[in-house]
């Protein structure tokens, strides 16, 4: 039985949400709170699996609580959100703070609030106390690289805010990000990342030509390819039907694998399910080196469970640890 704190200063929300998780018999609603306040107090004396926050509510708002409750009584937590460009904004800073996931309040659904409860309730939040003992790393490579891959998801804004301001300026490669986000918040997220870093990180348009030293995170709802010259073009979901999610991993790693093939250096991070596997094989096979996180460092241990279990990965390494790898790859001697 998942038992969940719900969280939300609206009675309309909190019937709402109580109602969607309670037609699943396997999930329990264990208590309310109509305040950031109340739900700090809430987690401590029920002790819930998984927490729906409200973002805007009275005496605290839903980020100082997520902030107060890591810190105190980590729980899975699951923002409540809008789509606006303020709603985007305040999601991130949540993310960034520990919560795993958000839902949108206008594609609130039983199925899709029930799917992403069982996920928050498996994931994995206490991820800094794992450093780099017991990260397990390949003997030095000769290989150099003009590119970068990365793909993530469920766990991604928290893992990028860390990863990508340890990236030096001085790395010879582009980076090319693929995280499962909608539009408006790839936005918020480059915009952030890119105050936060020591390189240049914006979202991607379509035409831009990669730069050295630059990350590209391309927009949500939109696939994306990187062109010989190293051009990236982006798709609608529209055009590429087959791909469930948008961006697609598989999509921009199979691309870079088919252009810059030896010199290609991809990234699986922490994410639910398989998405990249497919894009994987084909680097693999082109020569790619591969690097997938490491279970203890996941929030959720899906995509890089997906291409270590095919025996596609060259490293496996701990977050605390990509960044300086990415570094020690990706800068002249």
């Amino acid at each position: 039985m998942i038992r969940v704190l719900i969280a939300d200063d609206s009675s309309f929300m909190r019937v709402t949400i109580k109602t969607l998780l309670e037609s699943d018999k396997d999930i329990k609603v264990a208590g309310i709170a109509r305040t950031g306040k109340e739900a700090i107090d809430k987690t401590h004396t029920l002790k819930p699996d998984v927490i729906t926050m409200d973002i805007n509510m009275p005496d605290m708002s839903g980020i100082d609580a997520v902030k107060h409750i890591m810190k105190k009584h980590p729980v899975p937590v699951i923002m409540i959100s809008s789509l606006t460009t303020e709603g985007a904004e305040e999601t991130i800073e949540a993310l960034k703070n520990g919560a795993v996931d958000y839902i949108n309040k206008s594609q609130l659904t039983g199925e899709s609030l029930i799917s992403k409860v069982r996920m928050a309730a498996k994931a994995s939040i206490s991820q800094s106390a794992c450093k780099s003992t017991g990260c397990v790393l390949a003997a030095p490579i000769k290989q150099t690289f003009a590119v970068i891959g990365i793909g993530i998801s469920t766990g991604g804004p928290r893992a990028l805010s860390k990863l990508i301001p340890e990236i030096s300026p001085a790395v010879s490669a582009s980076i090319v990000i693929a995280q499962h986000m909608p539009p408006v918040f790839t936005k918020s997220l480059a915009e952030r990342l890119d105050a936060e870093s020591m390189i240049k990180v914006k979202e991607a348009k379509d035409g831009d030509l990669l730069q050295p030293g630059c990350a590209y995170i391309l927009p949500g709802g939109m696939h994306g390819k990187v062109q010989k010259g190293g051009f990236l073009s982006l798709y609608s979901k529209e055009a590429l039907p087959q791909y469930h999610y948008t961006p697609s991993v598989d999509v921009l790693m199979s691309s870079i694998a088919q252009v810059y093939r030896d010199k290609a250096l991809c990234i699986i991070m922490t994410g639910m399910g398989s998405d990249g596997l497919e894009g994987i094989m084909e680097a693999r096979k082109s020569g790619s080196y591969v690097i997938a996180q490491s279970e203890s460092t996941c929030t959720i241990f899906g995509m890089p469970k997906a291409v270590i279990e095919n025996n596609l990965h060259n490293e496996i390494v701990h977050l605390d640890d990509i960044g300086l790898r990415i570094n020690k790859l990706c800068i002249a001697d």
